[in-house]
């Protein structure tokens, strides 16, 4: 590109030297021409002048030897031709031809005008001679009157000759002004095209990746800024790539690393990564996967299944499956179209192996599903020695005192296991749903009637805030109804005496919202993210205090979620709490 730049620049600086050089040779060659044959009239008209005087005093009506003497000694002078004319036209001497043969000259332009009295020149072609010839007149004047006229002439081919070779010594310093003209303008064009010869390479080094290159240019003109804003985008292009290359090398740490598969699907199916990770799981090879198709990888309909839909949808998915062709494998899988400025790109497909984990959390659920079978005999057994020791013993203070202890806490223990067994059998799908239509209204007015002597202990009031009508849901009536009494249950609670709890439902577009809100303390960001969790409590000594174990509101969740439902809380530290869940229309 430089050298066709270069050569442009040359071959424009040649026109317009030749231009110049051709407009300056045919204004001088012009100008030469007009200033000779200017010179040369002034020059014939003097001395025709000088002749005129000379045979002013002879007579115009005959030829005569001394007309014809004086013509021919006036020639040798002047070098001219020299033509005595009478008034008539007729010619009374020449100085080089036979005025015999010559015709009348009356009507010639030149001797016209003289014989009028004007001095007159003219250029033509002579029929005698052949040639152009400048013809310059003058009247010969004898007391007043004008008795003949003086004509000198001169073939111009002399002069022509003169032009001709003047016109060549200009062309001859044209040449060499031209040629000097076009090695400076070379020398000029290479000087200004050469930093940008240098940087063109300089940016094709850049190109091809040597971040190092360089303009070396410190001038203060416009090449001088270009090659500084070079430099500073060749050092910071150096800096982000290097920067990029950094990201990108902790990047393949961290995807070679990680204890999750993770493949890379391009939109023409072809898988363009797979880390260890998902080599392992998959029980394949890097090499081997890179570029297959990836059904024939991970060779599972469901989960190929699944990345078709995120293929068709462009919507993340997230779905927990079991990969029979690697050995029954549980997997939490994570699929999510890759787009950036240029649309979409691909699948990234994020594979957990949670095999171990859901292993163990069976083992966590038969352990206490277990045990709390094996506690419910001897805590129902010390129920009922220690209610005998209270029938038994009215008198005896400490035994009553002990037996009481005994008993509230054996009591709370089988609290404690039937919770742990609900939870248990939710968790692990055992609870047969019976779906019915009811009416919530009579739900929820069920539940009250069940937590109706902690309302009272506390004098606590309920306000209902239902739509009119019916508020029909889908549900199981018994599990529904511990929802309830243990949301009220919480809000009781966590309410100061004498303070009111909010009951409220609302038909959505195709959900119902079932609201339990207190007055209680609130619950802090970072307590309310964990309130679902089994065995959480906020106020963990109120809460023992009151008898609770933590697991009210994990219990709600499980039944709310196998529902189909959604559950959560909405509350501020010292503004009260307000639970929510919602069912699925009736």
């Amino acid at each position: 590109m430089a050298r066709t730049f270069k050569w442009r620049l040359t071959i424009s600086y040649l026109i317009l030297i030749l231009f110049f050089l051709c407009v300056v040779g045919i204004t001088v060659t012009r100008s030469v021409d007009k200033f000779y044959m200017e010179n040369l009239r002034h020059h014939l008209m003097y001395e025709s002048r000088l002749v005129a005087e000379l045979v002013q005093d002879y007579d115009f009506v005959q030829p005569s030897s001394e007309m014809a003497g004086a013509a021919v000694r006036a020639s040798h002078d002047t070098e001219a031709r020299i033509t005595i004319i009478a008034a008539d036209g007729t010619v009374l001497a020449d100085s080089q031809e036979d005025i015999s043969t010559m015709a009348n000259h009356r009507n010639r332009p030149e001797v016209a005008a003289a014989l009028r009295g004007d001095n007159y020149s003219v250029i033509r072609y002579s029929s005698t001679l052949r040639t152009n010839m400048m013809y310059v007149a003058v009247p010969v004047v004898q007391e007043g009157q004008i008795p003949g006229a003086v004509r000198i002439s001169l073939p111009l081919m002399a002069i022509k000759s003169l032009i001709h070779r003047l016109w060549w010594g200009i062309l001859a310093v044209m040449i060499l002004a031209g040629l000097l003209a076009t090695a400076l303008s070379l020398k000029f064009v290479s000087t200004l095209t050469r930093p940008i010869s240098d940087m063109t390479e300089v940016a094709r080094s850049l190109a091809a990746g040597n971040l190092k290159s360089r303009v070396l240019y410190n001038r203060e003109d416009e090449i001088g800024v270009l090659a500084r804003t070079m430099n500073t985008m060749a050092h910071n292009l150096n800096e982000k790539l290097s920067e990029i290359s950094k990201i990108k090398s902790r990047l393949e740490t961290v995807l070679k690393n990680t204890v999750n598969g993770i493949i890379l699907v391009n939109p023409e199916n072809q898988i363009t990564f797979i880390n260890p990770a998902a080599c392992k799981l998959l029980g394949v090879s890097e090499k081997g996967a890179m570029g297959k198709q990836y059904i024939e990888i991970i060779r599972s309909y469901s989960l190929a299944e699944c990345i078709d839909t995120v293929f068709r949808e462009r919507e993340a998915v997230r779905k927990e499956l079991v990969l029979h062709s690697i050995g029954d494998k549980t997997v939490e899988t994570s699929i999510a179209p890759v787009t950036d400025i240029e649309g979409f790109r691909g699948v990234l497909v994020v594979l957990n192996d949670i095999t171990e984990l859901k292993r163990l959390e069976m083992v966590r659920k038969d352990f206490v599903a277990n045990v709390s079978h094996e506690l419910k005999t001897p805590l129902t057994s010390i129920s009922g020695f220690a209610e005998t020791l209270l029938v038994e013993n009215p008198e005896n203070q400490t035994v009553q005192e002990f037996s009481r202890i005994i008993y509230d806490e054996a009591q709370r223990l089988a609290r404690l296991v039937n919770s742990l067994l609900q939870l248990s059998r939710l968790e692990s799908a055992e609870a047969n749903l019976k779906m019915e239509r009811l009416d919530l209204v009579e739900c929820v007015k069920y539940a009250l009637e069940g937590v109706e002597p902690s309302l009272t202990a506390k004098q606590i009031m309920v306000h209902l805030d239902f739509p009119p009508g019916e508020v029909v849901a889908a549900a199981d009536r018994d599990l529904l109804t511990q929802v309830l009494v243990n949301l009220l249950d919480n809000a009781i609670k966590h309410s100061p005496e004498g303070a009111a709890i909010r009951i409220g439902l609302e038909e959505q577009e195709d959900e119902v919202l079932v609201t339990v809100t207190d007055k209680g303390p609130g619950i802090a960001q970072e307590e309310r993210n964990r309130i679902f969790e089994r065995f959480y409590r906020v106020d963990k000594a109120r809460t023992r205090r009151d008898g609770g174990a933590g697991l009210g509101l994990s219990i709600v969740k499980h039944i709310v979620e196998i529902h189909g439902g959604r559950v959560g809380v909405e509350s501020r530290p010292g503004q009260g709490s307000n639970f929510y869940f919602t069912l699925p229309w009736g």
